[in-house]
């Protein structure tokens, strides 16, 4: 039976409170140190068996996971558990552990509708994706967005407020938020820190799983000036096949010489579901030397974006393929990491290289796979320094081209060498209503070369070259990526636009003058459902505010943003029967505004 851990906090505080006792007691002062320490080991033991407390399900349907802790998503790692729902929404939510509910969040994004339960023994246990909450919870919810007039709200109960019992049903299941499909979001963090941590192992009772992680291919990449790999400085992806022997070996041999590093392709499986799930833990072994070593037990928040450095960044944003890195770039900061060594292999020597990745999933499964490197001396091609230097250890600055860049020490995972330069579209044409419009007659197009992920956001300046446009609230700045265009923003000043970005590219600087469309849905049907609904979008700066009115006073309409809903429940304590007059109005990002009125009947 899986016990839940004790805090350091609450073994700290309640061992010195019984040390105190027992001094006062039984003459403690006068014991030796170490009948101290066997007190209170035994103190310990006695605390773990009386507070811990076995984990209860969180619903009441067979338990199946859709994605795992830690696995691997845009910009971050994944910080929960996603439990199946049968694919659809409504079932019963219960209290994995007693304690009480310390945060209630809703909103269009993120989690959606959302509960955060924190327990004694200094955890905090999270739901998200909810569909709605229990009534206690929703009517004290409804009327605090009536009272703030706003859908979104971010509740901090007190303690008394919403106690709750180990199974005690909070909410019902739902795919509010980012949500891709019905699912139940749940976290363990620590309250403290807010650090969460791989819920997986208090749930093993739960779940099954016998199958061991499974390996891909790898992708060999040769250090700039320092490295090759078959005769080519370029990176190289091997399929791993399985041979007539029946044993996995690379699609071909792997010849060598000077500092390389290794990604890894790799998802596990568990049993009776199709789903692939991120990988717990990888070694790398060369000449029975561990070289690198990561486990995704634990992460904090503001660490989660190093992910752009575990994986080869390249490879995702050009084919969004995950490949997990074995070696480690000076920049990243992420507490993953099991050894010192950057995990980069040195091949100096014209001999064999036997290589061994071992990977593990938190059941303990396990993969090993076995292959070579074979040391042979090539020429190693220099490494050809064109551009600016940005290096990751400094603070960093450029000013040229209609350009200034700023980006502080800390926010670039390695030294790059960018090529800032102006590019001058060759024809001038007004504002195209597609949303992949790349043309602009305000500004050039301004790129860096290639695209670079950075840790935190930084500002970048640009110039509006034909500062004509009289409304200045309609510029905008976007980044333009294989003729995708999204809208940034940023803020007007002296014919120039700023904005913090958290990735360089390549930019351009546009006006949004198109409001949003607001198109009803279902109108004849809004009396019999009693529900007001609306589909609304915008091409470019997306939608940015929103309020309705019934008679001209607040009417909450809840706005499901993945399918662009906005629609409003009536409400028998707060709405009037009868005819009423309805206003709403809808903003993008650049201020321009949508606002229809329709009667309607309750």
């Amino acid at each position: 039976m899986k016990k839940k851990r004790i805090t350091r906090h609450y073994e700290r505080s309640e061992a010195i409170h019984f040390l105190a006792l027992m001094r006062r007691s039984y003459g403690l002062l006068r014991f030796a140190r170490n009948d101290v320490l066997k007190l209170f080991a035994v103190f310990f033991s006695l605390s773990c068996q009386i507070h811990a407390q076995e984990i209860g399900a969180p619903l009441d349907i067979p338990l199946y996971l859709s994605g795992n802790f830690g696995e691997l998503r845009s910009d971050h790692f994944h910080s929960g558990l996603d439990f199946k729902t049968q694919g659809i929404t409504g079932f019963p939510v219960r209290a994995i552990k007693a304690g009480y509910i310390s945060r209630i969040s809703v909103g269009p994004f993120g989690f959606g509708r959302a509960i955060y339960i924190n327990h004694t023994d200094g955890t905090t246990s999270v739901y998200g994706h909810l569909e709605r909450f229990v009534p206690k919870i929703e009517a004290g919810v409804i009327e605090n967005q009536y009272r703030n007039e706003s859908f979104t709200v971010n509740l901090f109960p007190s303690v008394r407020e919403f106690p709750v019992k180990q199974g005690e049903v909070i909410a019902y299941s739902g795919n509010t938020g980012s949500s891709g499909g019905p699912h139940l979001h749940i976290e363990l963090r620590n309250t403290t820190t807010e650090k969460p941590f791989d819920p997986l192992p208090v749930f093993k009772n739960y779940l099954k799983d016998s199958r061991p992680p499974e390996i891909r291919s790898l992708l060999f990449v040769p250090q700039t000036g320092k490295g090759i790999v078959n005769g080519s400085a370029g990176k190289q992806i091997m399929e791993v096949i399985k041979n007539k022997s029946g044993k996995y070996t690379l699609s071909k041999p792997v010849k060598a010489w000077g500092l390389i590093g290794i990604g890894i392709k790799a998802f596990d499986k568990m049993d009776a579901v199709p789903n692939i799930y991120g990988v717990k833990e990888i070694r790398l072994l060369v000449n029975e030397k561990e070289i690198y070593h990561s486990i995704l037990d634990a992460f904090s928040f503001d660490e989660s974006r190093y992910l752009n450095s575990f994986i080869d960044w390249e490879e995702w944003i050009k084919h969004k393929s995950f490949f997990m890195k074995s070696f480690i770039d000076p920049g990243n900061k992420l507490g993953i990491y099991r050894t010192e060594s950057n995990g980069l292999i040195s091949i100096q020597e014209t001999k064999t290289y036997a290589c061994t990745y071992l990977l593990k999933d938190a059941f303990g499964n396990t993969s090993t796979f076995n292959f070579s490197i074979i040391g042979e001396k090539q020429s190693i091609p220099e490494e050809k320094k064109k551009g600016v230097l940005f290096s990751f250890n400094r603070d960093n600055e450029y000013k040229g081209k209609g350009i200034s860049l700023n980006i502080p020490k800390g926010n670039l995972y390695t030294d790059v060498y960018l090529n800032p330069d102006t590019i001058y579209f060759k024809t001038n044409k007004v504002q195209n209503p597609n949303p992949n419009r790349v043309i602009s007659e305000y500004a050039p197009l301004y790129s860096f070369g290639e695209q670079v992920p950075l840790f935190n956001s930084c500002l970048l300046t640009l110039t509006i070259t034909n500062d004509s446009y009289p409304d200045k609230s309609k510029y905008g700045i976007v980044s333009v990526e294989n003729n995708r265009v999204v809208w940034l923003g940023g803020e007007y000043e002296f014919g120039k636009m700023k904005i913090q970005i958290r990735e360089i590219g390549s930019y351009t600087i546009v006006i949004d003058t198109l409001p949003p469309l607001v198109a009803p849905v279902n109108q004849v049907g809004w009396t019999a459902n009693q529900c007001i609904s609306f589909k609304i979008s915008d091409d470019l700066s997306g939608i940015d505010f929103y309020r309705g009115e019934l008679d001209g006073k607040f009417a909450l309409f809840e706005y499901d943003a993945k399918s662009r809903l906005l629609f409003c429940n009536f409400d028998t304590s707060r709405m009037k029967k009868g005819k009423q007059s309805l206003t709403l109005i809808v903003r993008d990002g650049a201020k321009n505004e949508t606002a229809v009125s329709y009667d309607v009947d309750f």
